[in-house]
Formats: C-alpha cells, structure tokens, sequence
C-alpha cells in the first residue's frame, strides 16, 4: 500500500524503524519518553512532517486516552505550573485575560493558573482520571470531550485556545486546528500551540535516540508546516519562539540518562542527591511556541 502523508498529501519516506510493540495506554502518559516502542516512523518528502501511519485512529486512540493515568506527572507540579504561566505571559502580550479554553488540559494546572490571573478557563481533557483531579481537587471546568465536539455558536467564542502539547498526539490535526479556529473570537482571538519541532537541529543531532519519537506522538510538524497548517486555516501567526519548560534537576538528569547507555547509571545518582530537587528552567532547542491569531 502507498503511504502518502496525513498533512499535505505527499510521498512518504521510512526515517526510523519502529519496534512493532502494540500501543498501551501507558505508553501514552506524559512522562513516559523512553526512547523506541514506536511504530515505523515515516517523513513526508514534501512538507517534512514525520509520522507514525500504523497508530490506531479515531475510535480507538481515544479510548487508550481515556485509559491513560500518570502517577508521575504532578511530582514536577511547582515547575509544570511556572512553565504554564510563562506560556500564559506569551498569550497574554497578544490578547488580554478573557474566555480561554485549554485542549487536552491534562490535570488543569494551566486552566488553574490562567484562573488565578483573570481569565475565565475551563479545559478539555479525555483522560478519566487527570479530568477527575482538575473537577475535583482543583474545582476547574474540564469536560471529557474532544474540541471537535464543540459548537461555536454554543460553546465560543474564546479568546485564546490552548494545545500544549497536543497537536503531535493527534490522528488529524488540521482538523483540530479547522475547528480551534471556528471557536475563536473574529476580532482576534488567538491560538497558541506548543509541539516539538523535527526540523530542529537537536531532533537532527539526536536521530533515533530524539525525545519525541515517541509511540503516542502520531504527527510530528517542523515550523514551517505549522506555520503553513495555522495560514491555511485562516490563522496570522503573532509570535513564533522557542520554549523553555522548568523541571527539577533529576528530571532532566533522568531523560538524558534514558538516552546516554552507561552514563545514565551515574546521572541517576546525581538526581537523588538534594541537588535534584532544584528546579532548572531551559530549552532544549527542539520545541515551538506559535501564537496565531484569527
């Protein structure tokens, strides 16, 4: 069978053999980034976008996302929620504090943050058990429902549309985007998208061994696509920027050593002196922060 590309329509080619082992729920939690369990991952010749065509699509691939828990994801809470309010500062430097909605919230740390500073949030997550907490612990609107779901004359228009880390887990992302864009306020509202860049020079440097060459990530777009999905739906881009997330020093010391062999063994010792709990905000060179506005 012709592989042809889920973006743009052109001729695929195999960048990286996969391992062939059946995607779990687990495997699509957060925190997981060991490197392999995906399928084969192919580059569109043409607009570069790289691609895992073996992950299973609609029906199924949200039903291991309502599986999905992560046990592991609120041990970096101080950082997760000093990297979101970053991202908010972003936003708001384009559109004041007004009706926000965040797709694929997670446990609602942004939605709680963008809360504190004014805006009137709420989320959209499919994971049963991170909705759970953000309703239950932290008293946030999170419904259960893809964004796809939702009526613009019903349920918009916002301000600002969030997906943070969303896009490159998605089985048709233009479309996500087509319909972020519906829900936007006409006078500017704005989407803003965070996603790892494969065109990077990290993701070049790395090769096989990259972070994001994960099994839940189905679309992987360098900028330019991006860019180019954001215009095609209407979308002017505003700001287009690096992203720096913050994380305690054993957790970047735990990802590097997944990916360094023998050194890993002595990283991990590292992170399990006091040092480790110090929080450490930097960039890896490999991840975009576009902002677009309607």
């Amino acid at each position: 069978m012709v592989q042809v590309c889920g973006i743009c329509g052109g001729p695929l080619r195999l960048r990286h053999r996969g391992s062939g082992a059946t995607l779990t729920a687990a495997a699509l939690s957060p925190t997981c980034h060991s490197p392999g369990g995906h399928s084969d991952l192919w580059a569109c010749a043409r607009c570069g976008t790289v691609q895992q065509p073996a992950r299973p699509a609609d029906g199924t691939l949200a039903d291991l996302y309502r599986e999905m828990s992560d046990d592991e994801y609120l041990a970096q809470e101080r950082g997760r929620r000093a990297t979101a309010r970053r991202l908010l500062e972003r936003i708001e430097r384009v559109r004041p504090p007004g009706r926000l909605l965040d797709v694929g919230c997670g446990h609602g740390l942004l939605v709680d943050e963008a809360r504190r500073r004014g805006w009137d949030a709420r989320g959209l997550e499919l994971s049963s058990s991170a909705a759970a907490y953000g309703r239950d612990v932290l008293g946030l609107d999170v419904r259960e429902e893809p964004v796809e779901a939702l009526n613009p004359s019903r349920d918009g228009p916002f301000d600002a549309i969030v997906l943070a880390d969303v896009i490159e887990h998605l089985d048709d992302p233009v479309a996500v985007v087509r319909s972020c864009a519906a829900l936007l306020a006409p006078d500017g509202g704005v989407l803003c998208v965070v996603t790892p860049d494969p065109g990077s020079r990290t993701a070049r440097v790395a090769g096989a061994r990259w972070w994001a060459l994960l099994p839940g990530h189905t679309y992987l777009l360098p900028r330019g696509t991006l860019r180019a999905v954001l215009a095609g739906e209407g979308l002017a881009i505003a700001e287009d920027t690096g992203f720096r997330r913050t994380f305690s020093l054993s957790y970047w010391m735990q990802g590097l050593g997944e990916r360094s062999g023998g050194l890993g063994r002595a990283l991990g010792a590292l992170s399990r002196t006091p040092a480790g709990r110090v929080p450490v905000t930097l960039s890896l060179g490999d991840e975009r922060v576009v902002i677009a506005r309607r």
